[in-house]
């Protein structure tokens, strides 16, 4: 057994009073937690156990029209939710997706996105749906953009002593989520891609927001890719094709024991196309 000191935070004021101690390691769901363990990385740290915080366990649709889900909603929840399957269809598809159902039970949205691992499933898709984070620390609130809250492979803008509250965005029923992987479960993902649309009246792409993991070192906006599609006709044979090359100008993806390089950048061209035709079905309906 290795060594490390426990606290049960009972309220957000105790959590983050205890997290403010240079020592202190957030727990919630605890799927980090069981692997940092394992391999002595947390040796005479404090755990800080917040999975009392309840009120920061849901999935809600606020007043102004923003879903908001709270850090320590559990993955499981997020494939269960009737209002993310209409509102939401990528980050439901991610979930859907999500490793296996015991994982999906205790690994919680907040986790998922701090732990700022590239092929953090539950990323993309928040990305293509331009999220903001809530963030808290014992001094106050913030929020932040998603797009400027990975720094690197496990690297954050997170300061010390804060942790993230909630995760929001406006809805887009005309988002999908795909990843592909080695096999149809349990996969650390060799490429994810996630789609958001938004067409006038005439069918003319009037926002698009394209998302990827793996193929880099965060999780990241595939603005390139964004641009070549944006005010076009995005079924076009012809879109497609410079939308397919235009990303790889967003990427840059290595070679690992799950895939080289140079198939991660063609897979995240014919993601980027399957990605963005799924969404557009959506449109269709």
């Amino acid at each position: 057994m290795k060594n490390f000191n426990y606290i049960n935070a009972p309220d957000l004021p105790s959590a983050l009073e205890a997290l403010a101690k240079p020592d202190a390691y957030l727990v919630a769901g605890g799927t980090n937690a069981l692997v940092d363990i394992r391999a002595g990385k947390i040796n005479d740290r404090t755990l800080v156990n917040i999975q009392g915080l309840t009120e920061f366990d849901r999935i809600t649709l606020q007043e102004n029209g923003r879903i908001q889900i709270g850090a320590l909603t559990a993955i499981s929840k997020l494939a269960a939710s009737d209002l993310l399957a209409e509102k939401a269809p990528a980050l439901y598809q991610a979930a859907c997706n999500f490793a296996d159902p015991l994982t999906r039970n205790s690994a919680t949205i907040g986790g998922n996105l701090a732990n700022a691992s590239p092929a953090a499933d539950t990323a993309p898709p928040l990305l293509a749906l331009d999220a903001e984070l809530l963030l808290a620390s014992r001094f106050g609130e913030r929020r932040l953009p998603l797009q400027e809250f990975f720094l690197g492979v496990g690297k954050t803008a997170l300061v010390p002593g804060e942790m993230v509250l909630a995760v929001e965005f406006m809805p887009n029923s005309f988002s999908s989520f795909l990843k592909l992987g080695l096999r149809q479960a349990m996969a650390i993902s060799i490429v994810t891609a996630a789609a958001a649309l938004s067409l006038d009246k005439e069918g003319i792409v009037r926002e698009f927001h394209l998302a990827f993991g793996s193929v880099g070192p965060t999780p990241l906006r595939a603005y390139n890719g964004e641009k070549a599609v944006t005010g076009t006709e995005f079924a076009d044979p012809e879109v497609i094709k410079q939308l397919q090359e235009a990303v790889q100008l967003d990427i840059n993806p290595i070679d690992d024991l799950r895939a080289g390089a140079g198939y991660r950048r063609e897979m995240a061209g014919v993601l980027a196309k399957r990605a963005i035709l799924s969404a557009g079905r959506e449109v269709g309906q």
